[in-house]
């Protein structure tokens, strides 16, 4: 995906600002900044969800041209909060990542039923998705926009896109290691994963790419461990931090 020149204004206020880069395959790409730097927006923008001036365009069209089915096809977006109005079990939550793919009943039941299993929510499966803690949603719905990439490739349609917003927030340390390794492998495949994420030391390890905002501006934008400096996160979070590198590891400690 590549965007040009993404402006975005609410109420008289600039929330993007000239934003403009290349998302690659093969990457992943952490979104960074304080509270109100437009990270939220930024990809709700790249997934066809707020309307900008400027160019977004992905494997070489404009978004603006596909049809909502082509593009579940080509990008699986996980908003920061899921919310259901009506009755859903989990197991049919997690169908609806198949929707947009041409499988028979019997392949997508296959599919929910592996990803289940992958993901270890069987417990899980036939309740009522509205009433599941946030930690349990979160997990659902990673697993079904996995699954939905995962598509993308088996039918041939090539990489896609990941957006993550937040994803980690209301999960605990195991899911939150899972989640690590699921978009590690998602980048080895050849998918493009683009997280927002608030901690830093989670940020340098995972990513290979990082965006730094602030006040909806791109402060930098490079490798994690070129653009996230000391100086650099005194910039955006006016906070003092100190970088060490120990043995190949990077990671702040922060005063």
């Amino acid at each position: 995906m590549s965007l040009n020149q993404l402006n975005l204004s609410r109420h008289g206020k600039k929330i993007l600002q000239d934003i403009s880069g290349e998302f690659a395959g093969g990457k992943i790409i952490a979104l960074l900044g304080p509270n109100g730097a437009g990270k939220s927006t930024l990809i709700q923008a790249m997934a066809r969800l707020l309307k900008c001036d400027g160019n977004i365009e992905l494997q070489g069209h404009n978004i603006a041209t596909y049809s909502s089915e082509q593009l579940a096809q080509k990008l699986a977006y996980l908003p920061q909060h899921s919310q259901l109005q009506f009755p859903l079990e989990v197991e049919e939550v997690l169908s609806l990542a198949t929707l947009p793919f041409s499988l028979s009943k019997l392949q997508q039941r296959q599919q929910v039923k592996q990803v289940i299993s992958d993901w270890e929510i069987e417990p899980l499966a036939h309740k009522d998705f509205r009433q599941l803690s946030g930690g349990e949603q979160q997990r659902c719905q990673i697993a079904r926009t996995y699954l939905q990439l995962s598509n993308m490739q088996t039918e041939g349609r090539g990489c896609g896109l990941w957006l993550l917003d937040e994803p980690s927030s209301s999960l605990d340390l195991q899911h939150q290691q899972q989640l690590q390794t699921v978009c590690r492998q998602a980048a080895e495949d050849g998918h493009c994963v683009v997280i927002v994420l608030h901690d830093l030391n989670q940020a340098i390890r995972l990513a290979d790419e990082v965006w730094l905002l602030k006040q909806g501006k791109l402060v930098a934008q490079g490798s994690a461990k070129e653009v996230m400096t000391e100086a650099l996160i005194k910039q955006v979070f006016n906070v003092s931090a100190r970088r060490i590198d120990d043995a190949g590891d990077h990671f702040f400690v922060f005063s």
